[in-house]
């Protein structure tokens, strides 16, 4: 009995447990509303400035992705934790990996040739609204308050800042300049953001403990169309913008 105690080893770890954040119609409705419009919002200006074809496969891609994702959340697929690895490891270097290869791809180059400057800023307007619904789950327990503006995330600069920016260029061009460090603003909140969605994981739980400071909430739906469309659209416009930026002339980026 002494020798089965010395080499049978510590027990092993009960696997996390998510439970789903709890209901406020006004945060749902708000994110899912702002995940669909958004996606919407992104096949309508790929039709606009690049023809109608390439906007209606853009819809139907677009609509596949919500679908699936909103799916699998719908079916309790990203909250198993009794799986290894878990899908939530895999959630964010899919949304990551998706944005950079999606940016540096054909439709990247057609989107940055095609898309005037405005219209790149101007789609990232929604992260103020985001931001403002954002808050309001932290109050409510719904999501950690570190992936808030009362945390560590300050990106509604970016979607106040994107507002300004279009306003201003409808008068004016701007200076590269400030499409350069708004840009890389609004990149750095991103990775930022990130960070803390990971280190508030449950693999990770670098918050503590607390249910209340560990991020399951996305892996909900439909919470889990934040990350897989928002990030996605707000990642892969900073990196096509970056492409635009670095491939046109003063005299005719402004078009």
């Amino acid at each position: 009995q002494g020798t089965r105690g010395l080499t049978a080893g510590p027990p092993p770890m009960t696997p996390f447990v998510s439970t789903p954040p709890p209901f406020d119609a006004i945060t749902a409705a708000g994110i899912g509303g702002l995940a669909l419009a958004m996606a919407a919002i992104v096949a309508w200006l790929r039709g606009r400035f690049e023809g109608a074809a390439t906007g209606a496969r853009s819809a139907v891609v677009l609509a596949m992705w919500v679908t699936l994702v909103g799916g699998a959340a719908a079916a309790g697929v990203l909250a198993r934790f009794d799986r290894t690895p878990p899908p939530m490891a895999l959630l964010l270097p899919v949304i990551f990996g998706g944005s950079i290869v999606l940016a540096l791809s054909a439709v990247g180059r057609s989107i940055a040739q095609a898309w005037p400057l405005a219209a790149l800023v101007g789609v990232q307007m929604f992260r103020l609204p985001l931001e403002l619904v954002m808050h309001r789950a932290a109050r409510l327990g719904i999501m950690p308050e570190e992936l808030s503006y009362s945390g560590y995330n300050l990106d509604i600069v970016t979607g106040a800042t994107a507002v300004v920016i279009v306003a201003l260029m409808a008068r004016r061009p701007l200076p590269r300049a400030v499409l350069w460090a708004w840009n890389l603003w609004g990149v750095w909140c991103l990775l930022v953001i990130a960070w803390v969605a990971r280190t508030s994981s449950p693999l990770v739980r670098g918050f503590g403990d607390d249910p209340r400071h560990v991020n399951t909430w996305v892996l909900y739906l439909p919470y889990v169309w934040l990350p897989a469309v928002l990030v996605m659209i707000a990642l892969t416009g900073h990196l096509v913008l970056t492409r635009k930026l670095l491939t046109t002339s003063r005299a005719d980026s402004y078009t």
